[in-house]
């Protein structure tokens, strides 16, 4: 499958549908002959940052994969696609794209087709390797979160699956020999960026039973029931969800809601 690309503020964005990244990420696990990959899940925080971060920019675009985690990112995405190809007034395409958003109008914003987030995949990917046959190395690390955030992550997606789960919160001594002694096929590690994503790429080589490794963020949180997602009628605008029950996050989600279009809108004056 060609790995459909585009550019946004010179980020790359693989523009992908969640069923071919699955249908990618099965391929490379029941693979014997696969290298080592590294999945990034951008969102416009990460774009944002990657602007001023040399080393995260590179490996966001080195990254086997660098999926849409933010709706905002599609937003870009079909703004960018309208002013490139029509000479349009550049204000009247940011409002209309805008609007688009609103009312969450999929079949235009047809370039990127749909937002991929980590804590939609990683239940989708431990699926995967709990029934694929040809997989046999079925055993997962959790690495990060806080507290029982971990445990209770690993839990729950240990239910009903025929696979292994193993965890660890990342202050803990030994965590490579940890890891190392468990061999899994996958780690999902729970950091922020660039942290998560800057540890993978020092780290991975050095866990050679691993085929893919994520920086998935806050997932476990959402994945062990401690921290409720915005319910499905707020799709598109969870960041407004979690500024009224998260009112810490509000510097982040002032870089993806305020910041990252007034970027996107002006660089194409520049």
């Amino acid at each position: 499958m060609a790995l459909k690309e585009i550019k946004i503020l010179n980020i790359k964005i693989n523009a992908l549908t969640k069923t071919e990244v699955l249908n990618l990420i099965k391929n490379l696990l029941a693979d014997a002959n696969s290298g080592q990959q590294q999945l990034v899940t951008t969102n416009p925080e990460f774009i944002m940052a990657a602007q001023e971060d040399v080393d995260f920019k590179n490996i966001i675009n080195n990254s086997w994969l660098s999926v849409a985690d933010g709706y905002g990112v599609r937003l870009a995405a079909k703004y960018f696609d309208l002013i490139k190809n029509n000479n349009k007034n550049k204000l009247i395409t940011g409002l209309k794209v805008a609007w688009w958003g609103i009312m969450r109008n999929n079949k235009k914003l047809n370039i990127i087709p749909e937002v991929i987030t980590g804590t939609d995949l990683i239940p989708e990917i431990v699926r995967i390797i709990s029934y694929e046959s040809e997989i046999t190395n079925k055993k997962i690390f959790l690495l990060g979160g806080f507290g029982e955030t971990p445990c209770l992550a690993a839990k729950k997606l240990q239910q009903n699956n025929n696979l292994q789960i193993n965890y660890s919160v990342f202050e803990a001594e030994n965590i490579m020999e940890k890891i190392n002694s468990f061999e899994p096929l996958i780690l999902f590690v729970a950091l922020n960026h660039p942290h998560a994503q800057k540890w993978i790429n020092a780290n991975l080589e050095k866990m050679p039973s691993l085929k893919l490794a994520i920086g998935v963020g806050g997932a476990f949180d959402y994945l062990s029931g401690q921290i409720k997602r915005a319910p499905q009628n707020l799709q598109g605008f969870e960041w407004f969800y979690r500024l009224i029950t998260q009112p810490r996050r509000w510097k982040r989600i002032y870089t993806a809601v305020i910041k990252f279009p007034w970027v996107v809108f002006k660089s194409n004056f520049s």
